[in-house]
């Protein structure tokens, strides 16, 4: 049985990280990228959904952040209902938040993997996401420990 399996990439890092992740996976790969990042849509090559980004930027104000956090949660939705994934897998960054709460709240699973940066405390959005996800990955046993709904299963990357 194939799966359709939903990959949420931020930039920089998280997207090597989740491009590292869906390498290892055979099954039918979608992927949800930040509209801004050119080079993450050349990596992926296929099957993305370039999407607004919510983080808060120097010359907005926080209506605009506000807004497009919004808009983001509909645009994720959309995604949602036309790939009807059978997980949706993040590895950080502020763009997993609203696809994650979404799809936990379908009773899709989810599989967040945070960044092997983050030893003792976890990001913002891996804070937020604690204990919402079917499965919160940590590639240190310290953060595991610190945290109820922290698995280490060890080093991830």
């Amino acid at each position: 049985m194939s799966l359709r399996v939903l990959f949420v990439l931020g930039s920089g890092g998280h997207t090597t990280r989740g491009l590292i992740l869906s390498n290892q996976i055979e099954d039918e790969k979608f992927f949800i990228v930040p509209w801004e990042s050119e080079i993450t849509k050349q990596k992926v090559g296929k099957n993305y959904f370039s999407v607004i980004s919510p983080r808060f930027r120097a010359k907005d104000n926080r209506i605009m952040t506000i807004l497009r956090t919004l808009f983001l949660f509909l645009h994720s939705l959309m995604i949602l209902f036309y790939v009807r994934p059978n997980v949706v897998i993040s590895t950080g960054s502020g763009l997993t938040i609203p696809p994650f709460l979404l799809a936990t709240f379908f009773k899709i699973k989810t599989i967040y993997v945070e960044s092997p940066s983050r030893v003792f405390y976890p990001s913002k959005a891996g804070k937020i996401l604690i204990g919402k996800t079917s499965l919160w990955l940590s590639s240190w046993p310290e953060l595991a420990e610190r945290y109820e709904g922290v698995d280490y299963k060890g080093m991830i990357f």
